[in-house]
């Protein structure tokens, strides 16, 4: 999968490219389901190839909201402190976080994310986010609070259109 197969307008495409050599700043991809969001992040996460590092985390992370809160609460529960998981994902060059807001996150875990957005946010000029949702700018502040919305609506947002390729008819 490279981003030079992504099935979008040019214009996203082609920042998708670029945003694969060298990921820095936010970027929101917005849409309903199915509509190609999760297939382009996969494919700038496949494209990145980071030059060889000495950090002790990974240069590059892809993972969704479920899975990050489902990895948030077992190291709470093994360590009783996730400041080595937030280190973990505000360090990388690249993060991506797939399918924000499918799911309403509880406070702690919201202060959790937030405090990754906000550091990343800090730091966009070095490091590349992209956030995939299905949510609308509204329903994102009524889920995660303007604070985030306003970190994530920083960078640049494309909205991506069309019927759900994955869409079944029974």
């Amino acid at each position: 999968m490279q981003t030079k197969e992504i099935n979008q307008l040019t214009e996203i495409k082609d920042f998708l490219v670029k945003f694969a050599l060298n990921p820095s700043g936010m970027v929101l991809l917005a849409g309903m389901n199915g509509t190609g969001k999760s297939y382009a992040a996969r494919a700038v996460y496949s494209d990145f190839n980071p030059p060889m590092s000495t950090m002790e985390f990974d240069d590059k992370i892809f993972t969704s909201q479920a899975s990050l809160n489902i990895k948030w609460q077992e190291v709470i529960n093994k360590y009783g402190t996730t400041l080595y998981l937030l280190k973990n994902l505000c360090y990388p060059k690249l993060l991506i976080l797939d399918d924000i807001g499918t799911r309403a996150p509880s406070e702690a875990f919201l202060d959790f994310l937030y405090a990754i957005i906000d550091y990343r946010y800090e730091n966009r000029e070095s490091r590349g986010t992209i956030i995939t949702t299905n949510l609308t700018s509204d329903t994102m502040r009524v889920k995660f609070g303007d604070a985030f919305v306003s970190r994530v609506g920083g960078g640049k947002i494309f909205r991506f259109e069309g019927e759900d390729r994955r869409s079944i008819q029974f």
